[in-house]
């Protein structure tokens, strides 16, 4: 883990906002295998995941469009919602939840929202799945819902306006450069966190170049970071 950049102290953390796909649950790996199987069988094609390299935290809809110009085969926008409903149902349905996730963010005693380039029906099973609904409440914001997706700052401004609080007092837990730029761009701190099965060599630096001001690695240091 990297020591942190600034002291948390000298502004306080009033809230915390999170991603959820990589922080909350585990499901990266899980959801490219899935979109690879998904969409090879959509273009009749098996060599997808050379091709999806570069489209690491974008929305669903958005992979399969950029693919879609990889390949050279436009769909139908039925097909294309099909496709994505498909994804985000298995997605949904297998990834399991991030260890320690749910017990740190509960004992942190502040508020927490979700947001996520997810769309909502995904995003709300996987916080179910991970026990978090609960202490979220209706603070669950799909970027697809408020504005512009993640790197574009306004999922993470609406969540903050809807919180009442101040986006230099709302601290971010991402794990991918576009989540990165997107909770900078909003304004706010943001932690890069490091413990997805899906975290390859390099995506430390690549975090810290994006703006996160600490990375860590286990969400049991969360507390530790906050002075806790």
């Amino acid at each position: 883990m990297a020591a942190p950049s600034m002291n948390f102290t000298e502004r306080p953390v009033a809230c915390v906002l999170s991603d959820c796909d990589g922080v909350i649950v585990d499901s990266e790996v899980i959801a490219d295998r899935i979109l690879i199987e998904v969409l090879g069988d959509a273009f009749g094609r098996d060599d997808l995941e050379a091709l999806s390299k570069d489209l690491f935290g974008l929305r669903v809809i958005d992979i399969i469009q950029a693919m879609e110009v990889k390949v050279g085969q436009p769909l139908r926008l039925e097909r294309r919602l099909e496709l994505q409903q498909r994804i985000d149902g298995f997605v949904a349905e297998r990834a399991p939840a991030m260890p320690e996730t749910a017990e740190v963010y509960r004992a942190l005693g502040l508020p927490v929202a979700v947001v996520s380039n997810s769309a909502f029906p995904r995003l709300h099973r996987c916080v179910e799945r991970a026990g978090l609904l609960p202490l979220v409440g209706r603070h669950l914001y799909s970027a697809e819902d408020v504005g512009r997706p993640k790197p574009a700052p306004d999922a993470y401004a609406h969540a903050a306006r809807q919180l009442g609080v101040p986006p230099a007092d709302c601290l971010v837990i991402e794990d991918s450069v576009t989540g990165v730029r997107a909770a900078c761009a909003a304004g706010m701190r943001v932690l890069g966190f490091l413990g997805g099965s899906h975290i390859a060599e390099g995506h430390m630096q690549r975090l810290s170049e994006a703006g996160a001001i600490a990375l860590f690695t286990d969400m049991r240091e969360l507390p530790l970071l906050l002075g806790h």
